[in-house]
């Protein structure tokens, strides 16, 4: 009877299968355009996929780089960037004539090599965490013993930054920089930017000196079957100039916005106007995008907000914090600025409390949810 039994076991074990025969994605062979101020290395699920070419120690290396590299959907995308310093001073250029705090800034997309889609670029929705912070006294600029004199701040760089596993929840959201304030150059113009592909860095462009940033992209995009989201506004036109009654120096109501093509799935809207703000106001630290109007938990059967409305969806912060809804822009410092509004089709309803919806809380909570989106830029000078 053993005998039997030991033999029936024997065939239970042997027809079990496998685990050779499990079945994997698909690997796809995609292409990373990506230029930096100063330097980066790109790591795709963990793997190190292509780094700079051009030594960060290199004068003024301002550089493009073309990286191919195959792998599986999802993809986590994780990317180390660094500005020139040449110590832990935060300074370049010591000793010379034109000694200074550096800049940085990169912007990155990525396509599939067959389809010529673009399937990923940076922007606002991408994860930061600084790692290295110089000179946390930027008087010492001017300093001859800069060594010495200025601070710095460093942390230590988490384990496992760049794995699909690791928790990136408590990382900041990256901020937009205009090509003006990166000051681009060089290698920028050597690749045709998909509009929706941004310079992006951590919120202080001078002072953070490494980053890390993350990325997750789920599965590869679908084919679109449908038209795409559309946004417009009665107001103007995209890429138009703001009319003074929806900014400080006029009515300060807020602009009416239409749009069309909302996906069949979708169960709700969300409309987010921002910029990237000019110089600090008193009392400001941080460089972050200015957002002036948020509306969630718009209804799927909606197609437009009327000027001054507040009875479309659900009004959330403002940059200011004082009142829910909009606050009217001022155009700080000199020159055109640009507003950019956002519309975001989700497979679900939010959750998020109205004095809770700022825009980086309203980003972190539309995670995985966003099936389609729409811009529409906007410019304002004051005269």
């Amino acid at each position: 009877m053993r005998r039997l039994v030991a033999q029936a076991i024997s065939i239970l074990v042997i027809a079990v299968p496998s685990p050779t025969h499990a079945v994997v994605g698909k690997s796809i062979a995609f292409q990373a355009e990506v230029w930096a101020d100063n330097w980066f290395a790109l790591y795709v699920n963990g793997k190190k996929v292509g780094e700079d070419s051009v030594p960060i120690t290199t004068e003024k290396s301002f550089n493009s780089e073309k990286i191919k590299f195959s792998a599986t959907y999802p993809l986590t995308i994780a990317v180390i960037a660094k500005d020139f310093t040449e110590n832990a001073s935060g300074l370049e250029y010591i000793g010379k004539s034109n000694q200074q705090i550096g800049d940085a800034g990169i912007i990155l997309q990525i396509r599939e090599v067959v389809s010529d889609r673009v399937i990923a670029k940076t922007a606002h929705d991408w994860r930061v965490l600084a790692v290295s912070k110089a000179p946390l006294n930027p008087e010492c600029v001017t300093s001859t013993n800069p060594s010495n004199d200025c601070k710095s701040s460093n942390t230590k760089m988490p384990s496992a930054w760049s794995s699909p596993s690791y928790k990136d929840t408590s990382w900041k959201f990256a901020t937009e920089f205009s090509k003006e304030t990166v000051g681009v150059k060089d290698g920028y113009f050597d690749f045709t930017w998909t509009p929706s592909a941004s310079l992006i860095w951590s919120s202080d462009l001078k002072l953070d000196n490494i980053i890390l940033l993350r990325k997750v992209i789920k599965a590869a995009p679908t084919v679109a079957t449908s038209k795409s989201l559309m946004l417009s506004s009665p107001d103007f036109k995209d890429g138009g100039a703001l009319p003074k009654d929806f900014t400080c120096d006029g009515n300060g109501i807020s602009p009416s916005f239409s749009w069309s093509n909302v996906p069949a799935n979708a169960q709700s809207l969300v409309l987010i106007m921002d910029t990237i703000p000019g110089p600090l106001r008193p009392g400001e630290v941080e460089v972050e995008k200015h957002f002036y109007f948020t509306v969630f938990n718009i209804p799927k059967t909606a197609t437009a907000i009327s000027a001054g409305a507040t009875n479309i969806g659900t009004l959330g912060q403002n940059f200011q914090g004082k009142t829910l809804g909009y606050a009217p822009p001022c155009s700080q410092g000199s020159g055109s600025k640009k507003y950019s509004t956002y519309l975001y089709a989700l497979t679900s309803k939010l959750t998020i409390s109205p004095q809770d919806a700022t825009e980086g809380n309203l980003l972190n909570a539309m995670t995985g949810y966003v099936i389609s989106s729409a811009q529409l830029d906007v410019f304002y000078s004051r005269a």
